[in-house]
């Protein structure tokens, strides 16, 4: 495994337990092949039922079903379907067993063996990191959505995870606190974390992002998010987005509406700021 890897999924195919004798239609994934970088930022993205918690899960050590196939993760750990990563899902609260933020970190990283000399400094630094620490003792049931996110973020940081597995971690979150949790984890991106970020909210996507789409169970686009939205490969109509059933975001229509007029921008932006600077940069 080259060492920028710090995992590979090579021929990963899942079926229902109840249909592991049947045909290969069952399959919730099929013949995955998939590598992660270290420090990369992966968009998994896909209609209802498409496979991406399954694939996410199963990255997480969650048996999701009879699994075939081999994950292979960094140089020094490789093993059969089955290693284990923390993952963050839609409710956080539903794995929290601690009473406030500091009592859940400190279970989480007894349970990982961490020795307890450095328990409470790794789990003040992940608090810190997250901007909970002010929020350390306080009851967990009084937690906003987005706290308890980042509560729940925080525990992936505590145990040194060098990888976050998000399944939509904002799609229950309103706006305001979506923008803080995505802002959350686009810093740690940044600072060497991979993420592997589920959503169904395409403007979470930004410039140099790599976007991986699935369809019943299949890769169908495995590049950045810039060629996710173009239209322009094979004389075809509409982009791998338009053909999966997915509304660009505002700013990607604008884009197209600008080409119409035969104005021609430099890359594709995927924010307000990038859309502005492009047409002012012309």
């Amino acid at each position: 495994m080259k060492t920028n890897l710090l995992l590979q999924l090579t021929g990963v195919t899942v079926r229902p337990f109840s249909a592991a004798e049947q045909e290969e239609l069952v399959a919730i994934l099929k013949n995955i092949h998939l590598g992660v970088e270290q420090g990369e930022w992966i968009a998994l993205i896909g209609r209802n039922g498409s496979g991406k918690s399954t694939l996410l899960k199963l990255i997480a050590g969650f048996q999701a079903g009879e699994a075939s196939g081999y994950l292979d993760w960094s140089d020094v750990l490789t093993a059969r379907i089955g290693i284990k990563a923390p993952i963050v899902m839609q409710q956080p609260e539903a794995s929290m067993v601690g009473a406030t933020p500091l009592e859940d970190l400190i279970i989480m990283l007894e349970q990982n063996g961490v020795k307890g000399e450095l328990i409470a400094e790794q789990a003040a630094h992940a608090l810190v990191r997250t901007g909970m620490l002010k929020h350390a003792h306080q009851p967990v049931g009084t937690l906003s959505g987005g706290q308890k996110q980042r509560v729940a973020i925080a525990g992936c940081l505590a145990v040194e995870a060098p990888i976050l597995l998000m399944d939509e971690p904002t799609a229950m979150l309103d706006p305001e606190a979506a923008i803080h949790v995505h802002e959350i984890v686009r810093e740690l991106n940044r600072s060497g974390i991979a993420v592997i970020w589920i959503t169904q909210k395409l403007d979470e996507l930004r410039e140099g992002d790599r976007v991986i789409a699935l369809e019943h169970g299949e890769i169908v686009f495995n590049g950045a998010a810039e060629g996710f939205y173009d239209r322009s490969g094979g004389g075809a109509a509409e982009s791998v987005c338009e053909r999966l059933g997915f509304e660009a975001p505002y700013v990607v229509q604008t884009v197209w509406e600008l080409e119409k007029l035969g104005v021609q921008l430099t890359g594709l932006p995927l924010t307000p700021a990038a859309l502005a600077k492009a047409v002012h940069s012309r």
